[in-house]
């Protein structure tokens, strides 16, 4: 019951949204992004977005255009993600993203996105419990399903050859995380990404 609680939401917005019409001769690129994620609030870190030590991600995807015009343009992504946080966790993410583009010019564009999804998390540390010998053993780590959320903002440069290249700060929040003292874990998250059309 726990997961599909947990599910729902990220499964609303990604099958609710394809109502919306659909850019004509549509396709779908690829989208690599790197990453640095930490438990930070925004405002917090490194010139407000960037947290040291450095805690790698990777994420590929790829996006769906609803509406594109000369300024305006209105899509939405599809995710799967990692990253490692030393001492606290691992993470898979699988989620989707609401999202809209200002294009300056031919070349250049600023754009923010919505998103939720499913995230599970393993714990980097283990887990151990006291045996009814009184000694400790070790659990399976076969890590927890948790809800996830994130807002995006950044700008983008597009090539001729229609290949783009971002800077995104992300927001994200993960939950409920442990309930007993941090139920909400934030973390501000810095991705440097390619897209690549697929022909």
């Amino acid at each position: 019951m726990k997961n599909k609680m947990i599910l729902l939401p990220a499964m609303l917005l990604f099958f609710g949204l394809n109502h919306l019409p659909a850019q004509q001769n549509q396709r779908f690129p690829i989208t690599v992004t790197v990453f640095n994620t930490a438990t930070l609030l925004p405002g917090s870190a490194k010139l407000g977005v960037f947290g040291i030590p450095v805690h790698p991600g990777l994420t590929l995807g790829t996006e769906y255009t609803y509406k594109k015009g000369p300024k305006h343009e209105m899509f939405q992504t599809l995710r799967l993600g990692y990253f490692y946080h030393r001492y606290i966790q691992h993470g898979i993410q699988l989620y989707s993203e609401i999202g809209y583009r200002y294009h300056f010019n031919t070349s250049w564009d600023i754009g923010t996105r919505l998103g939720m999804g499913y995230l599970h998390a393993f714990n980097d540390r283990g887990q151990f419990e006291i045996n009814d010998k009184g000694v400790y053993e070790k659990l399976p780590n076969t890590g927890r399903p948790q809800f996830m959320g994130a807002f995006s903002l950044g700008p983008g440069y597009t090539f001729s050859n229609e290949m783009r290249v971002f800077l995104h700060y992300q927001f994200a929040l993960q939950l409920p995380f442990i309930n007993e003292y941090v139920p909400v874990m934030p973390s501000s998250n810095v991705h440097i990404g390619v897209t690549i059309p697929w022909r």
